[in-house]
């Protein structure tokens, strides 16, 4: 028999990917059609699918397009590569189904609680909204803690609430930039990096030596912050944090060598 093709639309309603996205693979040279047409239409073969699955699931994992690249450079297209690949998924997805597991035992006490027309106390509500949000003191050193919460103090609860409130737009609309493939020194990325940075400075105003450990934090715990940002904000498929962080990171890089130049 011959062998399957898939149009661009068709790999897209069938892999839950935009086309935008695999237009933007296909520009970078991280997924391209194994074929086209006379009429130079895409179509995608069955390994393009099994590559397209490699891909969506390192970015799942945690790893930059450019990480992603460098993994495929190195890995074949055959059974023992893709079991690696799966195990590695499934123990990825389990640890996530144990965290959600624990939330939903503590969401179950205080229903029996209420059931019982008893208030939980409040501890019980700390401990349910505990997993809900990033374990900031896994990453973070007590000193850097402290300089945060000091900070937050200071501002006000009102104004922090505005400040999350922008960071969430702000880091939005970084994603968008993500998946339109729109290069780091454009005029509008440029404005919505200059917008982060006054937003990151209000916590930590002139801090250089602070600045400079929340990014060696980033890069060392890069995977599982991404994740647990991504559960956070409810995004999957491509365009997940660690890749919009990275986007930023290189963004506000670029600027940089713009001014020393």
């Amino acid at each position: 028999m011959s062998e399957r093709r898939w149009s661009i639309g068709e790999l897209a309603r069938a892999s839950g990917v935009t086309v935008r996205t695999l237009h933007h693979y296909d520009r970078i040279g991280l997924v391209s059609p194994g074929e086209r047409t006379a009429a130079g239409h895409r179509r995608y073969l069955e390994a393009d699918i099994r590559r397209l699955y490699r891909v969506r699931t390192l970015c799942g994992m945690g790893l930059s397009l450019d990480e992603v690249a460098v993994v495929l450079r190195n890995a074949g297209d055959d059974p023992g590569s893709l079991r690696g690949l799966l195990t590695a998924q499934l123990a990825d997805l389990e640890a996530r189904a144990a965290r959600i597991a624990e939330s939903a035992q503590r969401l179950r006490g205080l229903l029996a609680r209420l059931a019982g027309e008893t208030m939980p106390a409040p501890e019980q509500f700390l401990a349910a909204l505990e997993p809900m949000s990033v374990d900031a003191g896994r990453y973070l050193s007590a000193a850097q803690l402290a300089t945060i919460t000091e900070r937050a103090a200071q501002l006000g609860s009102g104004a922090v609430e505005t400040l999350k409130t922008e960071w969430l737009e702000l880091f939005t609309r970084l994603r968008q930039h993500v998946l339109d493939g729109t290069p780091v020194d454009d005029p509008a990325v440029r404005e919505l990096v200059a917008r982060w940075r006054a937003t990151a400075a209000a916590f930590h105003p002139g801090d250089r030596p602070f600045e400079a450990a929340t990014t060696a934090l980033w890069e060392d715990n890069r995977a599982g912050l991404g994740r647990e940002l991504d559960e956070r904000l409810g995004w999957s498929g491509p365009g997940g944090a660690a890749e919009v962080l990275d986007y930023l990171r290189k963004a506000r890089a670029a600027g940089e060598e713009e001014k020393d130049g």
